[in-house]
């Protein structure tokens, strides 16, 4: 595969810029962080630091991340995320949870989620 040129990393660039800055896309979408910088492409939604290292882990074959500000991104990579976003993919992919599945305490909203601060580190 050849590399792109310029003018295309720079549209790219452009375009997750302006993806990220997206209300639903300013967060990231699994734990709520600000800011995301990273992104899965194949899922559609942008990720914090932490959260990318979670997908890297899972595999190529369920969540193929890259960064949006150091890597360079394909045309099937940048029609994936531009089709998706955070919402979208959250919508989607929640609603094929199996019956019973809890979503993460971070996926909770704020004031329902229970107190685990502990003193003792619990």
């Amino acid at each position: 595969m050849s590399k792109p040129d310029k003018a295309t990393t720079e549209r790219n660039s452009k375009i997750l810029r302006e993806l990220v800055r997206q209300p639903d896309n300013k967060v990231c979408a699994d734990c709520k962080r600000n800011d995301p910088r990273w992104a899965s492409w194949n899922l559609g939604v942008f990720l914090c630091i932490r959260c990318s290292g979670i997908h890297r882990g899972m595999g190529t074959h369920i969540s193929r991340v890259k960064s949006i500000d150091l890597d360079m991104w394909t045309p099937e990579q940048m029609e994936s995320i531009q089709q998706w976003g955070n919402r979208r993919a959250n919508l989607y992919w929640e609603a094929h949870l199996k019956v019973g599945h809890v979503p993460a305490i971070t996926k909770w909203n704020h004031s329902s989620a229970p107190n685990t601060n502990h003193e003792d580190g619990r």
